[in-house]
């Protein structure tokens, strides 16, 4: 798949960022307090910069320690904790992820215009636009995840452009075990010295990370795998993505179902699989085990002798006990919430969140976080199609995404506890990605004959979309309006509680 990333496709990229920046930007300091999640998250920065108890453990800490660096960007406490501080490095996220799409689509795409589409359709979405004004994780973790999905892409194409070699043999396979079992041996010695205070539950983590580590290294340096950056960068941005928020583990769930699926296919052709499974899979293990080590490490700073403070975090049992009860919260979590939905309610736009509203006589001031309904509803189509696509034209781009669609959504279903229609936000970049390429497929076969028509269809979506936005854009801006106007915007009922 060659698609290459010109000085053009950079011009484009730059002036979709700043356009998506100037947009968002525009009044993402209101309100003034703290909203929705921001009680948990943006009080987590005024707790870390004060050296206190970090009160919000049940996600893990990259992003808390983005709003963090937020406030301390604006002068750090008093100075940037308000609404300017927490909320800043957001507004930089949701430009950088509409960046992001516009990279991922180009390579997708194959095409600098559509890859624009894709873009602008992505930073005309309701949900991206609040999420990227507010001081929560998703914003951060839409970025990681696209950049995910972009990195991995790019190892797929790396290895499949490889010439088909024999399967290992068993004296090779053996060599690995080796290999495998001198790196446990060296792991559990440094942990037996270094760790020897820790749970065993501790130690063993410890063990299976290090060793991971220096297995990975050792392949490296011994195979120079193809692909070899692109496969860290998906390590490293996957790992970021996971102590992010843990659903963020089903990017890394992509990449496990395509690279057993080749794995499998060449096998059965006495082949060897272009993926080295065992290298990929030890660098992600330590992958995540550097990026939460470097993640915890605030909690360990100057806080071992503040004696009336709660205890902190400060040894690796007691970080791993952190994710035990965070499990457990998440598993047994008994609550009801008015705005809480079902994952199949997600992709049909039914039940928006409710984040902000101050009502007058006459008027009221709302933020919703509301995917744009055109956008999403003709995702209903889009979505489908490129799995079409894929399948018809065996395209890998196509089928990466729709396969990603689905592991970041289906999953959910599983999901023990509620859940609010936010948590489909990583997929709302891939329905604007299949969109366009659904609009390119539609163009494509009118502009040799029609193609002022097909122009026309591709610009009457994009301004359909636009149109959209605007409408919503005071419930999305929290811009005071008339009641009766208000009204005119609930056009489901589930919209309004």
């Amino acid at each position: 798949m060659v698609a290459l990333f010109r000085w053009r496709d950079a011009l484009v990229a730059s002036a979709l960022g700043i356009a998506s920046f100037v947009l968002l930007f525009i009044n993402y300091w209101f309100p003034p307090e703290k909203i929705f999640d921001e009680v948990y998250f943006a009080r987590a920065a005024e707790e870390y910069l004060q050296r206190r108890y970090i009160y919000e453990s049940t996600h893990p800490p990259v992003t808390k320690l983005l709003i963090t660096l937020s406030v301390m960007l604006f002068g750090g406490l008093p100075a940037g904790d308000t609404s300017w501080g927490w909320r800043f490095l957001s507004v930089v996220a949701g430009a950088v992820a509409v960046v992001l799409v516009f990279i991922l689509a180009k390579r997708i795409l194959r095409s600098t215009t559509f890859a624009a589409y894709a873009a602008a359709l992505f930073g005309l979405d309701g949900m991206h636009f609040v999420q990227s004004r507010i001081a929560t994780p998703e914003g951060f973790v839409v970025c990681f995840s696209i950049a995910t999905l972009y990195a991995f892409c790019r190892y797929w194409d790396a290895v499949a452009a490889l010439k088909p070699q024999m399967h290992e043999t068993l004296r090779e396979i053996g060599g690995h075990v080796v290999e495998l079992l001198a790196a446990s041996v060296l792991a559990g010695a440094f942990v037996a010295i270094r760790f020897s205070h820790e749970a065993i539950y501790a130690r063993i983590v410890a063990g299976v990370a290090i060793a991971a580590g220096l297995y990975g290294a050792y392949r490296i340096w011994r195979a120079r795998p193809a692909g070899l950056g692109w496969m860290l960068f998906f390590a490293f941005a996957g790992a970021t993505l996971v102590a992010s928020k843990w659903y963020g583990v089903m990017a890394y769930g992509v990449a496990i179902v395509v690279m057993l699926y080749v794995a499998i296919g060449q096998w059965r052709r006495g082949l060897r699989s272009p993926f080295p499974l065992d290298t990929a899979t030890a660098v992600c293990v330590a992958a995540i085990g550097i990026v939460y080590a470097l993640a915890y490490i605030p909690h360990f700073i100057g806080l071992r002798d503040l004696q009336t403070l709660p205890p902190r975090p400060y040894t690796l049992t007691n970080i791993i006990d952190m994710q035990v009860g965070a499990f457990e919260y998440h598993m047994h979590l008994v609550a009801t919430h008015p705005y809480a939905s079902k994952f199949w309610e997600w992709p049909l736009d039914l039940r928006p969140v409710l984040y902000y509203a101050s009502y007058g006589p006459n008027s009221a001031s709302m933020i919703y976080s509301l995917p744009n309904p055109l956008l999403l509803w003709t995702g209903l189509l889009g979505v489908p199609f490129t799995a079409y696509l894929a399948y018809r034209e065996r395209n890998r781009g196509y089928a990466l995404i729709v396969l990603a669609y689905l592991l970041q959504w289906l999953p959910w279903a599983l999901s023990p506890r509620i859940a609010w229609i936010y948590h489909f936000y990583v997929d709302i970049p891939i329905i604007a990605v299949c969109n366009a390429l659904a609009i390119q497929w539609i163009y494509a076969r009118l502009k040799d004959r029609h193609r002022n028509v097909g122009i026309a269809i591709a610009g009457g979506y994009m301004l359909v979309i636009a149109a959209t936005f605007v409408y919503f854009y005071p419930m999305l801006a929290g811009v005071t309006i008339s009641s009766a106007y208000r009204m005119q915007h609930y056009w489901l009922g589930n919209w309004w509680i």
